[in-house]
């Protein structure tokens, strides 16, 4: 039975034949250990909601007390209840040793440590006496002395009586709480209501949130530069381009790295998480990625990937040079040191041009020719190739070895002569958004 501060209350059942009238009323009464607490009687009918009498406060005290009620009827006829044995308990729980301080395994509470014991902090109650099924443990989390921020409440069963009591506080709540010295501490309310002290604090040191992980940029050993701002010379680089994770990051057996060149979502984004077979920590970048950043500036870095929380590295903002050296100029078929003369050219004059350093199939190539029109304005471009896709015999030959390249007679006819006609090829590592012009061809056109 609760023990209250408050009158008890105590109901009773309505009861058989029962007739009341303001001549022949019936009365209730109850006895608190045979002596009479409280009486009510009725002359007219009796609703069940009254059949109650209030124990007064002054009757509950600690022990056991035996509880009956008599009811006589409108005949006068008096019929006394079964007795009820009431146990009223007024004394708080007694906490175990120390004041009941909460045990822990550690006072120092880490991420890797909740990591490492399924995200659980467990704190072991002192045994106290009379634990009984019914009984609550309220426990608290204070981020300051005596705070009493509440934290949860935990229901003894059965099955805990005689057996260790654990509190278990999950590190959603420890990280809610944030880092820092925390006072950890209880309070029991046994099966009567009654309520102990509060338990002596555990102080706990907590640096449960996430740390900010620092992760340095990539190594990228054909690069110049520092500072996170580095220079690949296309005119210096050898294939492959690797980019390697630094020996100093901690990378854990459960995490997933990923090199990223690129932004995720753009047209450049390229990503592994395969290393080169030639060197730990190192990762290959294609050669066709590489060279699509001619005269452009990249991001690149990497992300390590655990249970769905993600790191990244410092990025590394990495400038790519376009080749300057090695390109070959255009040639035209019949050309010679003092210039082009029409009189011995074909229908159609073959042009070719040489390979360049990096020639891949499926990179594109234009060449056209200008030049002066007779009446001394400047004649339209012939378009020999545009955004031509080279072919995988083009990139061990070269352009032109075919005759697929070639400029009309024609159109050079149309050409002032004595005057320099000029033929400019170009070649684009990025579908045509961007072109490296290869040395121009100048000739003299003669007839």
């Amino acid at each position: 039975m609760t023990a209250l501060s408050q009158p008890l209350r105590l109901s009773v059942l309505p009861w058989l034949n029962s007739r009341p009238t303001p001549d022949t009323p019936e009365r209730l009464t109850l006895y608190w250990n045979d002596q009479p607490v409280g009486e009510k009687s009725w002359d007219d009918t009796i609703r069940p909601a009254d059949l109650y009498i209030d124990v007064p406060v002054s009757y509950l005290v600690d022990g056991q007390a035996t509880v009956t009620y008599e009811v006589q009827i409108y005949n006068g006829v008096v019929t006394a209840s079964q007795p009820l044995l009431l146990t009223v308990d007024r004394i708080a729980p007694t906490l175990g040793g120390d004041e009941g301080e909460l045990q822990f395994d550690t006072h120092e509470v880490t991420e890797r440590y909740l990591e490492q014991h399924d995200d659980i902090l467990l704190g072991a109650v002192p045994a106290y006496a009379q634990a009984s099924a019914g009984d609550k443990l309220i426990y608290y989390w204070d981020t300051r002395p005596f705070a009493n921020q509440k934290a949860g409440e935990r229901e003894l069963t059965i099955h805990d009586i005689g057996k260790p009591l654990l509190i278990a506080f999950e590190g959603e709540l420890i990280r809610e709480r944030e880092d820092g010295e925390r006072y950890v501490h209880y309070q029991i309310r046994d099966r009567a209501g009654n309520l102990s002290p509060r338990s002596r604090p555990a102080v706990l040191s907590i640096a449960a949130l996430p740390a900010p992980r620092i992760l340095p940029g990539l190594d990228v050993a054909q690069a110049a530069g520092a500072g996170g701002r580095l220079t690949l010379n296309l005119d210096d680089f050898s294939p492959p381009l690797l980019v390697q994770v630094p020996a100093c990051v901690v990378i854990y057996p459960e995490e997933t790295l990923t090199v990223e060149w690129g932004i995720p979502g753009s047209a450049d984004y390229y990503c592994t998480r395969t290393e080169h077979p030639n060197g730990e920590r190192h990762y290959e970048i294609p050669l066709d990625k590489v060279l699509a950043q001619s005269k452009r500036t990249i991001r690149l870095g990497y992300t390590l990937v655990e249970d769905g929380r993600t790191s990244v590295s410092t990025p590394i903002e990495l400038t790519v040079k376009a080749l300057s050296r090695g390109l070959p100029q255009p040639s035209l078929t019949g050309a010679s040191a003092t210039g082009f003369s029409l009189a011995t050219a074909p229908a159609n004059v073959p042009i070719t041009l040489g390979t360049w350093p990096f020639i891949q199939a499926g990179q594109r190539v234009s060449i056209s020719v200008t030049g002066v029109l007779a009446n001394g304005a400047e004649a339209p471009s012939y378009h020999v190739l545009v955004a031509h896709a080279v072919t995988e015999r083009q990139a061990e030959h070269g352009i032109g070895v075919g005759n697929e390249a070639t400029v009309s007679k024609t159109f050079l006819a149309g050409l002032k002569r004595l005057e320099r006609f000029t033929t400019v090829a170009q070649v684009s590592f990025d579908d045509g958004a961007t072109w490296v012009r290869f040395p121009v061809l100048n000739l003299t056109l003669r007839d």
